[in-house]
């Protein structure tokens, strides 16, 4: 009987042992299928994302969303992307300034919203691949005429600097999102 006890447990004990062994190859080998899927799929996202960036730009239709805003001096400021930004709509332009208080300020958000057109839209296209973008716009607002320099990459990050007849500039830091559907809030332009 002892014999049949320990010829069974030995069995077992190979069953398991055999058991646990496919399992291991089985996690690695499903480790490794879902790393490859995963950066599969990165690609496919960076490709989809260059493509929006391309059309974006092609047909001027963008909000350039600050995550951060930024003086002369280099100091970052977090914000909130819903108030802070730039909007290209063809020919028209909105800067827009504002502050979560939403206490100051002629927009009735804390800050500055400025409307009006866009006198000059220079695009050029840089990089080893030509995949990412410089542009130059000369906008005229209500309240002033400002240069706006942009720099996107294909991942749709932006950084863009404001600069107007004075002393000075201002700095956006975010992403650009397509015009419909950016759930941006506007204050009263001056």
């Amino acid at each position: 009987m002892k014999k049949y006890i320990v010829i069974l447990v030995a069995a077992l004990l190979t069953i398991n042992v055999y058991g646990q062994e496919e399992g291991t190859v089985d996690d690695k080998t499903t480790k490794k299928l879902t790393r490859e899927q995963r950066l599969e799929q990165r690609r496919e996202k960076e490709e989809a994302t260059a493509k929006m960036v391309d059309w974006l730009i092609e047909n001027r239709q963008f909000v350039l969303k600050a995550r951060f805003l930024s003086n002369q001096t280099g100091e970052r400021i977090p914000v909130n992307d819903d108030l802070n930004f730039i909007m290209i709509d063809s020919t028209k332009i909105t800067i827009q300034i504002a502050s979560t208080t939403g206490i100051g300020g002629p927009n009735g958000m804390g800050g500055i919203t400025a409307s009006g057109s866009i006198s000059q839209f220079d695009v050029q296209r840089i990089g080893r691949n030509k995949e990412s973008y410089n542009i130059r716009i000369l906008a005229m607002t209500s309240i002033g005429s400002y240069d706006i320099f942009l720099s996107i990459s294909p991942t749709s990050n932006t950084d863009a600097t404001i600069s107007g007849t004075t002393r000075g500039r201002l700095n956006y830091h975010g992403v650009i999102v397509p015009v419909k559907g950016s759930r941006i809030y506007k204050g009263m332009s001056i």
